[in-house]
């Protein structure tokens, strides 16, 4: 509207000049409008991305025992060393950070997990596959053994400040349990999802962040799956 109105004034200021001139000034001036309206849409676009609340940097942390002491390691991958013992460890938490959104004064949140799992037998060929192309052959799914609803609440959170938030206790060793090693150890936990979760008091969903790992079996279990995929057959 402002560049309309200008271009009237600039009408009427020039009406005494040639035509050539008006034409070239108003071309000019309606160019640099559009300009101007177009920098601040990406202003405004921009600003829009930025007022939501966010979570960062979500990761695993399991306690790692050296010489008796305790020792916290951020978890990239488990791996089971013996029958149901992972590496790191079976327990791990889970923190993140969490940054207010810019159009929220003070808020009170609630941070809370899910952990899915993705199960495929123990085979050369699942091993060989990355993680999009196993999502793809095999469903994620609940395993009924973990207790993944954990949670922590935020109080008085300040637009857009940022604070560590950790949820600790969950376990893996009932997990493990669902998957011993014999006649069913063909089967196997491949991958582990996480997911963050933040509400409001009201209880609406405000968003959420996943960390996907990879959780791998002991040889001893890939022995069992290829003697039971060859052994014969017993008449009867």
């Amino acid at each position: 509207m402002w560049c309309s109105r200008s271009v009237v004034g600039f009408s009427h200021a020039l009406s005494t000049r040639s035509t050539n001139s008006i034409a070239l000034v108003l071309l000019f001036f309606l160019a640099f409008c559009s300009f101007v309206q177009a920098t601040s849409a990406v202003h405004q676009s921009a600003g829009a991305e930025q007022k939501r609340l966010e979570i960062k940097n979500v990761r695993l942390v399991a306690w790692q025992t050296v010489d008796k002491k305790g020792n916290p390691v951020e978890v990239h991958e488990f791996w089971e060393t013996k029958p149901q013992h992972l590496m790191p460890s079976n327990k791990f938490d889970v923190e993140c950070e969490i940054v207010g959104g810019e159009d929220d004064f003070i808020g009170d949140y609630f941070v809370w997990t899910a952990v899915d799992f993705l199960v495929a037998p123990v085979t050369c060929a699942y091993e060989q596959m990355d993680d999009a192309t196993l999502g793809s052959s095999v469903a994620w799914a609940l395993v009924t053994e973990m207790r993944d609803l954990k949670a922590t609440p935020i109080y008085f959170l300040r637009r857009g400040e940022s604070r560590n938030i950790a949820v600790r206790g969950l376990n893996l060793s009932s997990v493990l349990t669902a998957f011993p090693l014999g006649e069913d150890g063909e089967l196997w936990p491949r991958l582990i999802r996480v997911t963050v979760h933040v509400q409001d008091r009201s209880g609406k969903q405000l968003t959420s962040a996943e960390r996907t790992l990879h959780l791998a079996p002991n040889s001893a279990r890939k022995k069992v799956a290829t003697m039971t995929r060859f052994q014969p057959s017993r008449s009867r």
